[in-house]
């Protein structure tokens, strides 16, 4: 499954990539990260600034633009690795799910990201929401057409349906979201029961695989390929501990039946996938996100163009 081809359709919402950094535009209260967590991600952040000055195409971005594709890349990222999660958790504790597993595998990377309530997991499905937008726009410039027989939703769907479960998670906090992405007032009501539903469904599916304190943890073994072409995206990657800090949270959190694995590598292709109990992630992944963004994040409007 390629990212870049995620889904492809008609750019029938632009108003998404209008206004979608506004689900952050009103004071909220939120706990914020573990302060060695914090540091770690935001010293990995600048790191991977100054890496892009040694890329030609991103060399003249300002100091701001830089990062906030840092964090668009960063957020693209963790959404891939916890929706990979989702089939490996599906398959591996032998959950029933009724639909399609893609949208099931969605459905549990944003419940994961909604339930964490943190600023850096809203921000991750913020930048999901743009991602499916600036893709959308590429696939429609490339002259893509809409691929209704496949696996997956399209991708104005699938922004919506985050859009819909944030708001549905929270309706007061999410109200500006709902009012800048234009989801219908009669629409947001069903969010609502919605999101209690799938919420609900996961939480009933997952209760009797949560791990108690008297139980193992699981063992999962993280590897960073090495790789010439692709040697900063590892260096960031190791630095900023994405792959270690979803480690602990599954271990901590889930009694897996077997061990697995997640790592890194060169794949030739922008890629990612759960295959036979290892989590791969391509470091070509990263650099398609950073083209994605270059490509199309003058479209969002002048207020809307700053980092968090």
């Amino acid at each position: 499954m390629r990212y870049s081809r995620y889904l492809t359709a008609a750019m029938t919402v632009a108003a998404l990539v209008v206004n979608v950094p506004a689900a952050t535009a009103q004071p909220q209260q939120q706990p914020a990260e573990p302060p060695q967590e914090a540091s770690r991600i935001g010293s990995a952040i600048d790191e991977a600034i100054k890496g892009l000055d040694a890329i030609p195409r991103f060399k003249k971005l300002s100091a701001q633009q830089k990062k906030m594709l840092v964090e668009f890349v960063t957020g693209n990222t963790l959404f891939v690795l916890t929706h990979e999660i989702g089939h490996g958790v599906i398959g591996e504790m032998d959950l029933p799910i009724v639909g399609r597993d893609e949208d099931a595998a969605d459905s549990f990377s944003i419940n994961m990201a909604i339930k964490m309530n943190t600023k850096m997991s809203e921000r991750v499905l913020e930048a999901q929401i743009k991602g499916l937008m600036f893709s959308t726009k590429r696939d429609k410039k490339e002259g893509e057409k809409p691929a209704f027989y496949d696996e997956h939703s399209l991708d104005p769907q699938r922004a919506y349906t985050i859009v819909c479960y944030m708001y549905g998670s929270d309706p007061q906090k999410y109200k500006q979201l709902a009012t800048d992405t234009k989801l219908p007032e009669e629409r947001r009501e069903s969010c609502v029961v919605d999101y209690k539903n799938q919420a609900w469904s996961w939480d009933e599916l997952l209760k009797a695989h949560l791990r108690t304190p008297d139980q193992p943890k699981v063992d999962i073994k993280i590897t960073y390929g090495d790789s010439k072409k692709y040697a900063m995206e590892g260096q960031v990657l190791r630095r900023m501990g994405l792959f270690e800090a979803l480690a602990e949270h599954l271990a901590d959190r889930y009694v897996w039946p077997k061990p697995f694995a997640i790592e890194a590598k060169e794949c030739g292709e922008a890629n990612a996938h759960w295959r036979q109990r290892v989590l791969t992630l391509c470091y070509e992944l990263a650099g398609d996100f950073a083209d994605l963004f270059h490509a199309y994040w003058r479209t969002l409007p002048r207020k809307y163009r700053e980092a968090h």
